[in-house]
């Protein structure tokens, strides 16, 4: 069984290089393991990272690639393009991997009928929890997990897991299923063109639910995931939240290929926001931040066949955003 890391990351070359610094303590066993840096369009030192890191860990196979279209998507299928492994492994740029991590991923695919794999992505806090953070924490029959910050703990069990629980910080699926299931959704695009945002890979998580395949869950593939102070902070939690709006009305789009009725679409998961956590004035004001994302999203697309026609895509291989995009970036620094 050969295995492709690929690590999307741009503008973050000091946490990459202590991401790639953690692979010296993996124990690789025998098998093919190839890394792929895709480096999408930084501006900051990424490559020398790389190779400093290169020199260093030398008995694995190392790949540079630099991919400037915006987006974590193009990261992503720009690295599974020229991956080689039979699974292929999505990493973030911020997280570190201790020794059994791959072990446990390779176990996990010894049943032919895994397609997908994940494990605990547990917290490195960079300052001090604020005590409004725990209202974002919610516990399920899944785990107990805060996807505002991708932090996810399924147990000490290994278990079948809900596909849509396997998070994209640490994402493995078989190279054959990838492939057959269409890839990622657009992820993580720019701010200014928000309008291009998808569902990443919760859409290819619902496709391996949809396929029937199996996601499993492995408690010692587990990730740490860095949590600086700047995103404990409330601007932050609104941001995201607008942004699983925008990825709410995607994944809406996708599934009934018309607008929706936004205030019915998002009554449900505003009132989950409400009541499953107390009574807390920050959670009200995510919730709304999420129904102006669906909002937003919602009226970029009914105005525009051109951006319906791409939510619509059988497919993101040629993951180029549609001709003209560069105009939403004029005047923006982000």
């Amino acid at each position: 069984m050969s295995f492709s890391i690929i690590i999307p990351t741009r503008n973050r070359d000091a946490s990459l290089g202590r991401t790639l610094g953690s692979l010296a303590q993996v124990d690789f066993g025998p098998g093919e393991v190839e890394v792929l840096v895709v480096d999408n369009g930084s501006l900051e030192k990424t490559r020398a990272t790389f190779e400093l890191i290169r020199t260093r860990i030398s008995e694995l196979q190392w790949k540079y690639l630099y991919e400037p279209m915006p987006g974590q998507l193009s990261g992503r299928h720009c690295g599974a393009l020229e991956a080689s492994g039979d699974i292929c492994v999505f990493l973030d740029d911020d997280v570190r991997l201790d020794r059994d991590w791959l072990a446990a991923i390779e176990e996990s695919f010894f049943d032919p009928q895994v397609a997908l794999v994940g494990g605990p992505s547990r917290p490195l806090f960079e300052s001090t929890p604020p005590d409004w953070l725990k209202n974002f924490f919610d516990s399920d029959q899944q785990g107990r997990h805060c996807a505002d910050l991708s932090l996810f703990d399924g147990g000490e069990q290994i278990k079948e897991i809900d596909p849509c629980y396997v998070w994209g910080l640490n994402f493995a699926i078989r190279r054959k299923s990838l492939v057959d299931l269409g890839g990622f959704h657009p992820d993580l695009i720019p701010k200014p063109l928000q309008r291009f945002q998808g569902d990443g890979e919760t859409g290819l998580s619902l496709k391996v639910a949809h396929a029937g395949l199996k996601a499993l869950y492995h408690p010692q593939a587990a990730v740490l995931h860095e949590v600086p102070a700047c995103r404990m902070t409330v601007p932050y939690f609104e941001q995201r939240a607008f942004y699983q709006g925008v990825c709410a009305s995607y994944t809406q789009f996708r599934s009934e290929g018309k607008p929706a009725d936004a205030l019915r679409a998002c009554t449900d998961r505003i009132k989950r926001f409400l009541l499953e956590a107390p009574r807390s004035g920050i959670r009200r004001r995510t919730a709304k931040a999420y129904a102006a994302g669906f909002e937003f999203h919602q009226e970029q697309v009914r105005k525009d066949p051109q951006l319906l026609d791409w939510v619509l895509r059988k497919d993101y291989w040629d993951y180029r955003l549609p001709a003209g995009w560069e105009k939403y970036c004029l005047g923006s620094s982000q």
